[in-house]
C-alpha cells in the first residue's frame, strides 16, 4: 500500500533566519477542497503520525473525562512508528460519512499531524534555498497545474526559516538550476511541436550528463537537433513500457486491467493519434505543464547523485503514459475533457509518484529497458 510521505519536523526557530523559497504561482491558491473531491486522501494510503502530534493525542486518549479520547486510543497505534488503524475499506477511521475529518472536527486545524496538515505540498531543501509544490496525486493540485493556458512560472521569496544544514554541491546546484531553466525554455517554445520539443529535451539531458559523468559540470550545450518523431517503432516501445508498468505494485487495484486495454489495443489507438492531436491542438499546454512540472519536482535531486538523465526520461515517460491514458480515453468516448486530464494526470501520478518501490523501479529502469533508451 502507498504511504503518504512523512516529512522531517523541522526545528523551532529561536532566531531570525532567512532562505530564498520558490514555488509555482498557484501554489498559494491550493485549499483541500474536503468532502467535494471525488477522490479522498484518507482513503486507501497508510498515514503515520509525526511523534510531537502522536504524543498529544496520546496523552489526551488518557483523559477518561473526554470523550474523544477513547477513539484517539483506539483508532490509533502507538507503536513503532505511530499511524492511524485503517477500517476494513481502508478508510481513516476519523474520516466520517461526510468525507470530513472528525478530528479536526473535535481538535481543530491545528491538532492535525505533518502529513494531514502538508500533503499533497512537498518539499527540497539546498541550505538557504527551499523549493516546494503540489503532488498531483490530488486533483485539486492537478486542476491548478492544468487549467491555464499561460505557460507555467515560478515564484521566488524570501522567508523565515532555518538554513538546512545537510552537506550539498552548491556549484552543482546552480548549474542545474540554470540546465533546468533552459529545458523550461525548450519545452515552452510553442514555436515547435511539442514532440520534437520533447526530442529535443531528451538530447539535452544526454548532453549534460554525458557532460557530467565526463567530470565536467554541464554548462554548454550544442544547438539542439529537431526531431520530428520519437522512436522509430513506437508501437514495440510502448508495448514494452506497458508491460514494465505491470509488472510494479498497484495501487488502485484496477490499475493493471487499464493499461492491459491499452496495451491490446495500441495499434488502433495509435491510428487515432493524428486525431486526438487535432482534437486537442488548443490544449497542448496541458502536456507542456505536466513536462515541466516533472523537471521541476525531481530534476535538482540531481545534486545528490549526479543523475540528470533518468529524471528527464522519466519526466516524457510520465507525459508519453498520461497521454496514452488520454488516448484511450479519447477512442472511446469520442472526447476527452479537462476533467478526464485531471484524473488521467492522479492516476498515474498516486500509482508512481506515490509509491517509492514503483518511482525508484522507474528510475533504475530508465538506465536498463531498451524502451528507455534515448534511440
Amino acid at each position: 500500500m502507498a504511504k503518504i510521505p512523512l516529512l522531517s519536523t523541522r526545528p523551532i526557530l529561536f532566531w531570525r533566519c532567512f532562505m530564498k523559497h520558490t514555488t509555482p504561482f498557484f501554489y498559494s491558491s491550493f485549499a483541500c477542497t474536503a468532502s467535494n473531491c471525488s477522490d479522498s486522501c484518507c482513503i486507501g494510503w497508510e498515514i503515520d503520525i509525526d511523534q510531537k502530534t502522536a504524543s498529544y493525542y496520546h496523552t489526551l486518549s488518557q483523559k477518561e473525562d473526554f470523550s474523544f479520547g477513547k477513539r484517539l486510543k483506539e483508532e490509533i497505534s502507538y507503536k513503532d512508528i505511530p499511524h492511524f488503524i485503517l477500517t476494513p475499506n481502508e478508510r481513516c477511521p476519523f474520516l466520517n460519512h461526510q468525507n470530513l475529518c472528525d478530528i479536526y472536527i473535535h481538535l481543530g486545524e491545528e491538532h492535525l499531524c505533518e502529513i494531514c496538515t502538508q500533503h499533497p505540498r512537498f518539499h527540497e531543501w539546498f541550505g538557504n534555498y527551499k523549493e516546494s509544490g503540489l503532488g498531483l496525486c490530488c486533483e485539486e493540485a492537478a486542476r491548478l497545474l492544468l487549467s491555464s493556458p499561460e505557460p507555467l512560472t515560478f515564484r521566488t521569496t524570501v522567508i523565515e526559516e532555518e538554513e538546512d544544514k545537510t552537506p550539498f554541491d552548491k556549484v552543482l546546484l546552480d548549474q542545474l538550476l540554470c540546465l533546468r531553466k533552459e529545458m523550461f525554455a525548450l519545452l515552452q517554445d510553442r514555436t515547435k511541436t511539442f514532440s520534437s520539443r520533447l526530442s529535443n529535451l531528451l538530447f539535452l539531458a544526454e548532453q549534460a550528463q554525458q557532460q557530467l559523468d565526463n567530470g565536467d559540470l554541464p554548462s554548454s550545450f550544442s544547438q539542439t537537433p529537431s526531431f520530428s518523431t520519437f522512436g522509430t517503432n513506437p508501437v514495440e516501445n510502448l508495448d514494452l513500457l506497458l508491460s514494465f508498468l505491470q509488472t510494479l505494485e498497484p495501487i488502485d487495484l484496477g490499475w493493471p486491467d487499464r493499461l492491459s486495454c491499452i496495451q491490446k489495443e495500441l495499434p488502433a489507438l495509435l491510428s487515432n493519434r493524428e486525431q486526438f492531436l487535432s482534437a486537442l491542438h488548443e490544449r497542448m499546454y496541458e502536456y507542456e505543464h505536466l513536462c515541466v512540472y516533472f523537471l521541476y519536482r525531481y530534476l535538482l535531486k540531481a545534486t545528490w547523485d549526479e543523475d540528470i538523465l533518468s529524471r528527464v526520461k522519466f519526466a516524457i515517460f510520465s507525459v508519453s503514459i498520461i497521454f496514452l491514458l488520454g488516448l484511450y480515453d479519447f477512442s472511446k468516448n469520442g472526447q476527452y475533457s479537462l476533467l478526464d486530464q485531471i484524473q488521467n494526470t492522479k492516476a498515474y501520478s498516486k500509482e508512481i509518484e506515490y509509491c517509492d518501490e514503483n518511482l525508484e523501479s522507474v528510475l533504475e529502469q530508465s538506465w536498463n529497458l531498451p524502451a528507455f533508451s534515448t534511440a
